[in-house]
């Protein structure tokens, strides 16, 4: 009788919990190896990585726009696997300006997406590497397998020392948009939905998870923007989908902030 109750009490306690915005941990994923992901970028406060992000050019980190950055807290770190401690491959950067798209809207979470300027030109070398754009708009099919990375939190509730992966597959916009439906969520064709499942756990992006970016066949295709309960929930996970009115918004920010 006990146990029933206390199934009760978190079942309740789970139905009252809010949507996150951006898991930034990852739950059921493993390290991956040091510093195999060159394009990772950790936006830390106080030594802490708030956000994720992916390094897109010489002078330019792509993350999500609800992650409500300032110039002046805010710092950006490439080159890491353990973010919060120091390591020789690392470079730090403050953001010399950033640039949230006009119309982004957070209680839609549409357009959440973001562009960060960094303080100077990085070192490009093995550890510090542009993930290139996709070249093209063609929509990521149902099933497809992705992989999400990130220092968010665990499924121990604790951020991660080290970066984490772990691997999702897409789900049909038409199911997605049918699960969130009590949540009153619209799924765009500017979002893709993605989760997975292994035999006792979920697979998921988490707080902290926000911003980075999501592999998709090879290919940078969507950034981490909202879900439900970091994995504990049935909710698939929501990305922002790089598409090519993306794309062309990334590369006209940039054309006309060249100056350094």
């Amino acid at each position: 009788m006990t146990s029933q109750l206390l199934a009760l009490l978190l079942s309740l306690i789970a139905v009252n919990l809010p949507l996150r915005c951006g898991c930034s941990d990852i739950i059921g994923g493993h390290p991956v190896s040091p510093h195999s992901r060159p394009y990772m970028a950790a936006i830390q406060r106080n030594n802490s990585t708030v956000c994720g992000g992916a390094l897109v050019g010489d002078q330019w980190v792509l993350t999500a726009a609800h992650c409500r950055l300032n110039k002046e807290e805010f710092r950006v770190v490439l080159g890491a696997h353990q973010a919060s401690i120091h390591e020789k491959e690392q470079q730090k950067f403050k953001i010399m300006n950033l640039f949230c798209h006009p119309q982004f809207n957070m209680s839609s979470m549409i357009n959440d997406i973001m562009l960060l300027k960094l303080d100077h030109v990085v070192n490009l070398n093995k550890y510090v590497q542009p993930l290139h754009l996709p070249d093209c708009d063609e929509d990521v099919k149902h099933g497809t397998e992705c992989t999400v990375a990130g220092w968010g939190v665990t499924s121990s509730g604790k951020q991660s020392e080290c970066l984490q992966e772990t691997t999702l597959k897409i789900v049909d916009r038409k199911i997605c948009e049918k699960q969130y439906i009590k949540k009153r969520v619209k799924i765009t064709r500017n979002m893709l939905c993605a989760g997975g499942r292994k035999k006792f756990q979920k697979s998921d992006a988490c707080p902290g998870d926000s911003g980075g970016p999501l592999i998709c066949g090879g290919h940078y295709s969507g950034i981490v923007s909202f879900g439900e309960k970091c994995g504990r929930g049935h909710l698939p996970g929501v990305y922002t989908r790089l598409t090519k009115k993306y794309i062309d918004w990334i590369k006209e920010i940039v054309s006309r902030n060249r100056v350094l």
